[in-house]
């Protein structure tokens, strides 16, 4: 319907129509303005005179030829046609004459049995010759065979000839069985007898052929490319018999060229040739799997050699083959399936942690060397090692190692804890005589042991969750330390009777080992530095918060000896101003104890921490010493004996600090005792200026303080005190007092 609907549109056109509009169109483009008609119409008669004119020679020229192709095309039907007559006819004659033959010539049915029996002669004959020389053949393709079966790693000089032979005896066998079809069973036999040895042959011709297809690798390891060649080109022949016999099924009438393919059956040589193959890799697996006797890291060791076996195929193997076998994907398909397998057995059951981590890595390394070394990414390997598991792996491992590291926490734990809190005999010493204790330098070689393993899998995630397990073992030991330090500490404020004597040894051995322990925390984060990339902020904020709490604990430990050391100044220090005062050196007995204590400290103490230590005790003891200047003990202070057994303390106190720090520092720490001396110095008319002075420099320094002093001064009468102390206040109300830092003063106690 659409094709007859165009031709009435097309024969619809009015071709004179348009073209007589299309004229105008183009004249009156030509002849635009009036004067045109003088000036260019004798030009454009001209030139469209001559346009007609090669138009009209033009369509001459293919008129004519067209009109000859014609005439030939119409000779030619009229030749075919007489000639196709002259065919038939001759055909019907022929067809007469052999009808008639029966009638015409004599004896013609003789004739015709004669010439049957001369036929069926001649191809007994045939074939009696054709089974004379298949059994030659036979023997000379089995000596042949047999030549090259002496070494299956060899050149296999004979593989094609043997295959052609054999290939052309399977075509007589097909040929005269399919012949033999509907004879009887005798026959039969005698045929499967005589073409058993060729079934023999056939088989061994395989047998040898597969045993190459299994030594692949060997024989071009070897330097037999040529028989992997020869091998090819069988397997490549056997598929192409196999292609066209699969091409025929589906044809009724046989071409005359395809006779050869009749009786032959699918041998597909191309998959048993690759199912070989694959049998032999799967073999070689399963050999270095109990080779190793399943032992973890020496399996995945005979692993690593795999990717050189891939690159030798690649390079030695894959230009032997055609491009469509694909057979480098197939090798690395193969080898790659055979490890899946291999690893998906191993990990089975349970899993030593260290076997896990090395399971990653050798994971992670393989993917990188597949695709560095033979440009193989990731998405084509399947399926993927460990199905992916990798992460599921990774936590398994941290959190088998969270159970250990719980594990040995608790003995280290229960160890240490026994010998601090008993502390039967003194702390363990090192080479300087310091007290030491073992837990933290265990703890810290777990963690670097942990990294250590760890580094081996260049994966930082990894890293990650056992650099926070292993921070967060480190802190439970810290929890763990203080709450026994401060329950001992309790003990010993609350004068236990459970208390046990060397308390204050053990603590500064505690106090070494914390401060040990921030070394071995920094060390950590400089190695973290180097390890961590993308989560290295992470890691070491998680290691610093170790170091900050062991920095505490180190801290706390100083604090409470410190506080140890001022609880046994305590009573001496009250004593201080008070009437014994002058009777006694309390300042000596004071200097005594300490000296006592620093003698322990300076031998038993890392010398960082009695350094300190030795500023935090003076800063320390300025406090209840400048209270102990209002004691409440204190009748009256008997000037002048006061004032020079107060410099006569100072000056002790200078003497002895200065023998563990510098005298200039010593000096600057006591300067504000020194100003408070003065101030029993002054006389009634520079007092108020003194304190002033003091007042600049500490303007938390209390008022009532200096009253508390001075009123007990025996050279200072009740009126002058009290002048004193209203110039004082007057003082106070007209100062501007700009914002301070709170000093020494702020920490006294008024009452």
């Amino acid at each position: 319907m659409d094709g007859a609907k165009s031709l009435i549109d097309i024969t619809a056109v009015d071709f004179v129509q348009d073209a007589h509009e299309a004229a105008i169109l183009r004249i009156a483009d030509m002849l635009r303005h009036p004067d045109d008609l003088a000036t260019k119409l004798p030009m454009l008669k001209k030139k469209n005179a001559m346009e007609r004119a090669s138009i009209e020679a033009q369509l001459k020229t293919v008129m004519e030829t067209q009109l000859d192709a014609t005439q030939k095309g119409i000779d030619a039907l009229r030749k075919s046609r007489n000639e196709t007559s002259y065919i038939k006819t001759a055909l019907q004659n022929m067809d007469s004459i052999c009808g008639d033959a029966d009638n015409n010539i004599k004896n013609y049915p003789f004739i015709q049995k004669i010439s049957r029996t001369h036929q069926n002669f001649t191809t007994t004959k045939l074939l009696t010759e054709r089974f004379q020389k298949m059994n030659q053949e036979m023997n000379r393709v089995s000596k042949l065979l047999d030549e090259d079966c002496k070494r299956i790693i060899g050149n296999a000089d004979n593989l094609l000839l043997v295959h052609n032979g054999i290939h052309h005896l399977v075509i007589f066998r097909n040929q005269i069985m399919r012949k033999a079809r509907g004879l009887s069973s005798d026959v039969m036999n005698t045929l499967a007898n005589l073409f058993k040895k060729l079934e023999q042959l056939e088989s061994k011709f395989e047998d040898f052929i597969w045993n190459l297809a299994k030594n692949t690798i060997e024989l071009v390891k070897n330097g037999f490319q040529s028989t992997v060649v020869r091998l090819m080109k069988v397997v490549d022949a056997e598929e192409k018999l196999d292609e066209a016999l699969l091409n025929l099924e589906n044809v009724d009438d046989l071409p005359s060229d395809s006779e050869h393919l009749q009786g032959r059956i699918i041998k597909k040589y191309r998959e048993k040739y690759f199912n070989i193959l694959s049998e032999k890799i799967s073999d070689e697996i399963k050999a270095m799997y109990t080779e190793q006797n399943k032992d973890f890291a020496l399996v995945l060791k005979s692993f690593d050699g795999i990717i050189d076996t891939l690159v030798f195929v690649h390079d030695e193997i894959v230009p032997l083959f055609p491009a469509r076998c694909s057979i480098f994907n197939f090798f690395v398909l193969e080898y790659h399936r055979g490890i899946y397998i291999t690893l998906n057995t191993m990990t089975a059951g349970e899993i030593d942690p260290a076997m896990i981590l090395i399971l990653i890595k050798w994971v992670k390394d393989y993917y990188l060397g597949m695709s560095q070394r033979l440009g193989m990414s990731d998405t084509l390997l399947a399926p993927r090692l460990l199905d992916g598991r990798e992460s599921d792996y990774m936590e398994k491992y941290v959190k088998l190692v969270r159970v250990k590291l719980t594990e040995w926490l608790k003995n280290i734990l229960a160890t240490e804890t026994i010998d601090f809190l008993e502390r039967k005999c003194p702390p363990e010493t090192d080479t300087n005589g310091q007290y030491l204790l073992t837990g933290s330098v265990i703890v810290f070689q777990m963690f670097n042991q942990q990294l250590d393993v760890v580094a081996t899998t260049d994966n930082e995630k990894l890293l990650s969750d056992i650099v926070f397990e292993c921070c967060s073992i480190l802190e439970q030991f810290q929890t763990a330390w203080i709450k026994i330090v401060d329950g001992e500490y309790s003990k010993f404020t609350h004068k236990s009777n459970e208390l046990g004597e060397g308390l204050v040894e053990y603590i500064m051995a505690l106090a070494n080992d914390s401060m040990r322990s921030t070394e071995f925390s920094e060390a950590i984060t400089n190695r973290l530095s180097e390890m961590s990339k993308e989560n290295a902020k992470e890691n070491i904020a998680a290691v610093t918060r170790v170091l900050n709490g062991f920095t505490s604990i180190q801290k706390k430990c100083t604090a409470i000896l410190i506080e140890i050391v001022m609880l046994d100044l305590k009573a001496a220090i009250e004593t201080l101003h008070c009437p014994t005062w002058y009777e006694q050196d309390i300042m000596k007995l004071i200097v005594g104890t300490i000296e006592d204590y620093f003698d322990d400290f300076k031998k038993h103490m890392a010398d960082y921490l009695f350094n300190k230590m030795v500023s935090e005790i003076i800063d320390k003891l300025l406090i209840p010493y400048i209270e102990s200047f209002k004691n409440r003990n204190i009748k009256v202070f008997k000037m002048p004996t006061a004032l020079e057994r107060m410099r006569s303390d100072l000056e002790l106190m200078i003497i002895f600090f200065s023998r563990n720090k510098t005298a200039k520092r010593v000096k600057a720490s006591f300067d504000i005792v020194e100003k408070v001396i003065k101030l029993f110095e002054s006389d009634s008319r520079t007092l108020y200026i003194d304190f002033y002075q003091l007042r600049s420099q500490f303007p938390d320094f209390p008022i009532e303080y200096l009253e508390k002093i001075i009123s007990k001064r025996d050279d200072l009468k009740k009126e002058d005190v009290k002048t004193i102390m209203e110039l004082c206040r007057e003082k106070i109300k007209e100062e501007v007092r700009p914002e301070f830092e709170p000093t020494i003063f702020s920490k006294i106690s008024i009452k």
